[in-house]
């Protein structure tokens, strides 16, 4: 599985997290990026009500969004936020 990365909106996700977040955040990545499907990592769901292939993983207090391009088997990590925050940030269509 690929993974592809939106820089610019993770950095600044990711100078905002403490730093044990961080370094979960990081192996969150490697476990991703080591998977062949994205059914193959256990803390990862479909965003319920959406047609669309938003996922989030769950680690701890935080989310992951990611958006799953079927057709390359590619992952989009869109951004790591607060659990509390994290739904509120995306344009998701039952919003």
């Amino acid at each position: 599985m690929n993974l592809t990365i939106r820089k610019k909106k993770i950095c600044k996700d990711v100078d905002k997290l403490p730093q044990f977040v961080r370094e979960q955040a990081a192996q969150q990545i490697e476990t991703l990026q080591a998977a062949a499907t994205l059914s193959d990592v256990s803390n990862v769901s479909h965003l319920q009500g959406t047609h669309e292939p938003y996922y989030r993983l769950k680690f701890g207090d935080y989310r992951m969004m990611l958006y799953y391009y079927q057709d390359t088997n590619t992952v989009m990590l869109l951004s790591i936020t607060h659990r509390k925050d994290t739904y509120k940030k995306h344009n998701l269509p039952w919003k």
